[in-house]
């Protein structure tokens, strides 16, 4: 199974094109939707963040308020690294248990991670595969002010991410997400295509070999040989 990480800029629709993926029949996750969960229901991650930032946070119901909570950490790049300290171990904890369960129910031959800060937390050892999803800081901002942020909001946040021509030098795939949807799915389906058939390819070697080490026929013996 091939371990695909996607990220990509503030903005860019690294979610479009992660549901582009599960329409496909793709497993995917959401390293959003984990950190909202944690900020949610996990009192030790929310003890740790209010001992950090303060209780002001809270919200009635006891968990985090993320719209106050990211206008601390994106307004000051120690107080970013200190959150993503807090989370990110768990989110890369459960993004690996993740992939381990798709491979274990070996019927996917491709299985998605989507990952805002995939580059910037150092966890590129997770992933295969990495898939930028870019876009214009015009096209950014578009989709940004839809859900209800400003250019203030947005210039803060990518100030703190890796600029988008650096995250494109570490895709083994770029999503040009300047067209439109239609344009953006044909691209999502051509990777997925691409990934399936390296994954075919992968599974195809691996019975090789094991058929070959079984008969006795190494191909590679010096490259063995070289390992013990």
């Amino acid at each position: 199974m091939i371990r695909v990480g996607l990220t990509g800029g503030c903005g860019a629709g690294k979610s479009t094109v992660a549901d582009m993926f599960s329409r496909l029949g793709v497993p995917v996750i959401s390293a959003d939707a984990i950190v909202h969960r944690l900020l949610s229901e996990d009192e030790e991650v929310t003890s740790a963040v209010v001992s950090l930032f303060g209780g002001g946070l809270l919200r009635t119901d006891g968990a985090i308020d993320r719209r106050s909570l990211a206008d601390i950490v994106f307004g000051d790049r120690q107080n970013l690294r200190r959150l993503t300290d807090i989370l990110y171990p768990r989110v890369r904890a459960e993004v690996q248990s993740f992939f381990e369960e798709m491979g274990r129910q070996k019927k996917f031959p491709v299985a998605v991670a989507e990952v805002p800060l995939l580059i910037e937390g150092g966890a590129l050892h997770l992933y295969d595969v990495i898939v930028v999803v870019s876009a214009t800081y015009e096209n950014q901002l578009k989709r940004f002010l839809k859900k209800g942020g400003t250019k203030a909001d947005l210039d803060r946040r990518i100030r703190n991410q890796l600029d988008m021509a650096e995250k494109e030098k570490f895709a083994d795939y770029v999503v040009n997400n300047n067209g439109s949807v239609e344009q953006t799915f044909e691209r999502v389906k051509e990777i997925l295509g691409d990934l399936r058939r390296r994954a075919e390819s992968l599974r195809h070697d691996s019975a090789s070999f094991a058929s070959d080490t079984l008969v006795g026929n190494n191909p590679h013996p010096k490259r063995n040989k070289s390992r013990r």
